[in-house]
This record gives C-alpha cells, sequence and structure tokens, in this order.
C-alpha cells in the first residue's frame, strides 16, 4: 500500500543528522523498540520517507516530506506563544532576555532543520546547543520542560498538524520532541517519564 510519493522536497545530510541518527536508533534498539539490524534497514537510515502508509517515518526523514515552511511556522508559532506567556513569566523571560522572537526562531529552526534533513545549518554542533541551554538553566528542569511542552503541543494544535494527510507526521515530530526532552532530562537531571504521561497530543 503506497499512498505518497516522497520526497515532496530532496534532503541533505546535515552537521548534527548522523550523530542524532545514530544515538536514536542505538536507544531504540536497546529498548527493544527497534530490531538489532536496524542500522542495515535503508527505510530506517534513509533521509527520504517511506511512501508506504505501514512504515515509520523518522525524524531525520521529515524535510523530505515537509521542507521548510511548515517547520518554521511551527517554531515561530511557539516562541510567539512563549513570548506572550503571561501565566508562566519566570519562564518567559529566560527566553525574552536572551533574545527576540526572530533570535530564537532562526537559531532552533536551523537546528531542527539540519536533524530533518534540510542540510548543513547548524554550526557549532552539540557544544553550541549545549552552551545555549547553560544560558537558561534555571528552566532547565521538570516545570520548564513541561511548559515547553505545553506551549509546543499547542503550536502544533493551532498549526492543525495532526489534521496532515500523512497521519505518521505528527507521530514522528512528538518522538524527536521526546527524544530529546529525555537526553536533556538526564543531562540537567530531571524526572521525563512524568512529562512524557503529561504531555499528549
Amino acid at each position: 500500500m503506497s499512498n505518497f510519493n516522497y520526497p515532496n522536497f530532496t534532503p541533505m545530510l546535515g552537521n548534527l543528522t548522523d550523530k542524532i541518527r545514530y544515538e536514536y536508533i542505538s536507544t531504540k534498539i536497546i529498548d527493544n523498540k527497534l530490531d538489532n539490524n536496524s542500522f542495515d534497514n535503508k527505510k530506517i537510515t534513509s533521509l527520504i520517507a517511506s511512501n508506504n502508509i505501514n512504515d515509520e517515518i523518522y525524524f531525520w526523514q521529515l524535510y523530505s516530506i515537509l521542507g521548510e515552511k511548515p517547520i518554521h511556522k511551527l517554531i515561530h508559532k511557539f516562541y510567539t506563544r512563549i513570548f506572550n506567556d503571561n501565566e508562566a513569566i519566570w519562564f518567559r523571560d529566560e527566553f525574552v532576555e536572551s533574545g527576540s522572537i526572530n533570535y530564537h526562531v532562526r537559531g532552533q529552526k536551523k537546528f531542527w532543520l539540519d536533524i530533518m534533513g534540510g542540510g548543513p545549518l547548524y554550526k557549532g554542533g552539540e557544544l553550541k546547543l549545549n552552551f545555549k541551554h547553560k544560558l537558561v538553566e534555571n528552566i532547565m528542569n521538570f516545570e520548564g520542560a513541561k511548559r515547553w511542552m505545553y506551549h509546543m503541543t499547542l503550536a502544533l494544535k493551532d498549526l492543525k498538524f495532526h489534521l496532515i494527510e500523512d497521519k505518521r507526521i505528527i507521530k514522528c515530530i512528538l518522538k524527536f520532541l521526546y527524544f530529546f526532552m529525555k537526553k536533556y532530562s538526564v543531562e540537567f537531571d530531571f524526572n521525563f517519564f512524568n512529562l512524557y504521561n503529561e504531555s499528549k497530543l
């Protein structure tokens, strides 16, 4: 059963794609969510998403489906929500004080697209990312992560990502978000599992 005709956009490896793809697949093999031979499975490792609705898609394949515009809209909606967050000023001000909406959108978009198959857009690798997180260390905790996922989930809903014809996309984006939240929960020592249970779309 083949319902799609990907790629819609021509993907390229980014500066972080290989590393993050390896980490994700390795983690899923350890967790028995993927087979031991997954690194040899081109449906999994390819930057182009499978056209078979029964196959899973992976976040390094998202650019081949969505291109840049939907990702830009999502990240812009997300940061607009944060900058207008009057309920959690402690959270909002960490972002406001470190740069404009456009500054945050530009950096986040480059990071996401770099991993998602959009080419080498993010310079500095994970060292640069870790440095940025250190600057907002006050919100790199359970409450900060919970608020981050709150705004991202509502941004996804606002833009109706769950209504996109290929229903695998929203699941893939959520797995992308949870993967990084789990990484950060280890790095900054907060309880990821409670967060996972609370942030459903």
